[in-house]
């Protein structure tokens, strides 16, 4: 058998190699490394954080944040609550100079550092406490509006019109914000009168971030906070460092890495709530360069949120907004301005007319309708609509005038009045306001002079003043008393309320004055543009100049705001 055994000398050339080798790899590791090593030894890592309150070390409610002296977000369920969050730069760091050993460990900047809130104890939290119930009930009654706008939308629309599903779904979401903010209010008020040890703590949670979508988050956790430089060192739940990552990096040197870096890229550093930052809120969605720019949602700090397409920062294109206490905005937006719904025009909607002796007298002529062949075939040419299908809708409803101030009684009201409930169509009665003489007088010439049978719509109030004429009146106040005596009387009258018919100049002009009108009150509103008026309607009038078949000349044409299934509620609910 062959025996190999080297020589004395062979051992000591082999040793001194592997001496020189180690030295080496000891010099190397001891070199300060290059830009393009520290700049391999990166990672981006996403830092969230938000207060536990906690009673006897039990954690009962979780907040996104502490504003003006309160909790703000809060929610007994953590993964529910939007949390402040930054993405920052990191670096993978080794613990020992000579030997690799990173284990997953990253440095990074000390950010979201523990305000003194989590200092309170006793009286401190319990006034704390009570600051946020406060704070709560402001919010829930912001979203009950919200609630109640979205509710009423949703009534008298239907899945056909564009919009709808935002709707629902944003209501769907409010509801539960609502369920949530009510057992909040629940936990923390049973808190008053307990004796537990309450405590606030600040929670933080790391992960790296990649660039690919797929990918899962890395979660980290801390492992100490190095308060001198201003630094937080982290490891990952693996305790190991992605493969094929070599880092020279030490703690010295992530820190020197972390201030050039910090110098260098302050413009660039982000500071982002889930989504970009802009004026009062935040925004998720499609941008450029950091500006919205497509299709986005927002969330202001005031409750406020729009669904919707942005340009330039802007709201641009269909969106919807909703506020508390205010109004509803669905439609289109042109340079953060609402312009309005626009709607679709299909077979499915109710429409209707209104009649006077205008239909019947032109250029000393008299001409007769034709009721058994009624049927709307031109919806105007005043504003551009949107039209699904013929044009061919049946007349569901017809408003005829009756009388005019004290003295003056429309000739053809009887017959047409008759005529249109002989065929099947329901009929209402309207009276033409006068300027000239007083609301209860009015009223009583009206009831005198009208009919009101069974099945019958709710009598109508139609006010057309010019300013001139509300002027040499007294003005919007005198105007406002003579207009609200007129329903009152009409109403107390026949039992029903009445409808109050108005311009979209004059509800732009004069009913802020008399906000009362619109709350207690149906609508019926003229507008003849493309969109849709943003009150809360029983009618609109959208073109005066409609075409009718049976009818000679233009036609005033209504549409009922709803579909079917709202119509035949109101019916029930409106009509004699």
């Amino acid at each position: 058998m062959f025996n190999y055994r080297p020589s004395r000398r062979t051992l000591y050339v082999g040793g001194g190699i592997l001496l020189v080798l180690l030295l080496i790899y000891i010099v190397f590791r001891c070199l300060p490394p290059s830009q393009e090593e520290v700049d391999k030894s990166a990672v981006t890592i996403r830092q969230e954080a938000y207060y536990t309150l906690e009673a006897d070390g039990k954690p009962l409610a979780y907040f996104a944040d502490y504003v003006d002296s309160a909790f703000v977000g809060g929610s007994i369920n953590k993964d529910s609550i939007y949390t402040r969050s930054i993405t920052q730069r990191g670096y993978w760091v080794n613990r020992l100079p000579v030997v690799p050993s990173c284990h997953g460990r990253i440095l990074i900047r000390w950010n979201y550092k523990p305000l003194t809130i989590v200092n309170l104890k006793g009286k401190g939290v319990l006034r704390l406490i009570r600051q946020t119930m406060t704070q709560m009930d402001s919010e829930l009654d912001g979203l009950q509006t919200k609630r109640n706008e979205m509710g009423y939308y949703l009534r008298v629309h239907s899945v056909q019109d564009y919009g709808y599903n935002k709707i629902a779904e944003y209501h769907t979401e409010v509801v539960q914000q609502m369920d949530s903010l009510r057992r909040m209010i629940k936990v923390l008020d049973s808190l008053s009168t307990s004796s537990a040890q309450l405590r606030i703590r600040q929670q933080n949670r790391y992960a790296i971030l990649t660039s690919s979508k797929k990918a899962k988050p890395t979660v980290c956790s801390r492992l100490e906070i190095d308060k001198k430089n201003d630094c937080v060192l982290l490891q990952t739940e693996s305790k190991r460092t992605p493969i094929r990552l070599i880092t020279r990096l030490q703690k010295t040197g992530a820190i020197d890495a972390l201030n050039t870096y910090y110098k260098t890229h302050a413009a660039t550093i982000s500071n982002l709530a889930k989504g970009i930052r802009i004026v009062s809120g935040r925004y998720e969605g499609e941008n450029q360069k950091g500006v919205p720019n497509g299709y986005g949602k927002y969330y202001g700090d005031d409750g406020s949120f729009y669904d919707g397409h942005w340009k330039d920062g802007k709201r641009n294109g269909f969106g919807i907004y909703v506020a508390p206490h205010e109004y509803l905005q669905v439609g289109e937006w042109k340079a953060d301005v609402f312009k309005g719904e626009r709607l679709t025009y299909t077979p499915d909607r109710i429409y209707g007319i209104d009649l006077s002796r205008h239909q019947h007298e032109k250029n000393n002529k008299v001409y007769h309708i034709y009721w058994n062949k009624l049927r709307i075939t031109d919806l105007g040419t005043l504003s551009t609509k949107t039209i699904k299908g013929k044009v061919d809708y049946p007349v569901s409803f017809a408003y005829v005038k009756s009388t005019e101030g004290c003295t003056v009684l429309n000739t053809y009201y009887e017959v047409d009045y008759k005529a249109a409930r002989a065929h099947g169509i329901r009929t209402g009665t309207y009276h033409f306001f006068s300027t000239k003489s007083a609301g209860v007088a009015q009223a009583d010439y009206f009831l005198k002079c009208s009919k009101f049978n069974k099945g019958d719509l709710p009598p109508v109030l139609d006010v057309e003043p010019t300013d001139a004429q509300i002027v040499a009146m007294g003005g919007p106040k005198v105007m406002f008393h003579h207009i609200r005596a007129w329903m009152s009387r009409v109403q107390k009258h026949t039992g029903k309320r009445p409808i109050l018919y108005i311009s979209q100049t004059f509800a732009n002009t004069y009913m802020p004055l008399a906000p009362d009108l619109g709350d207690n009150y149906h609508i019926w509103i003229a507008r003849y543009g493309e969109y849709k008026p943003n009150f809360k309607l029983a009618y609109w009038q959208l073109s005066p100049d409609g075409k009718v078949r049976g009818i000679h000349g233009d036609v005033d044409i209504n549409v009922f705001n709803g579909y079917c299934n709202q119509y035949e509620e109101f019916l029930k609910r409106h009509c004699f």
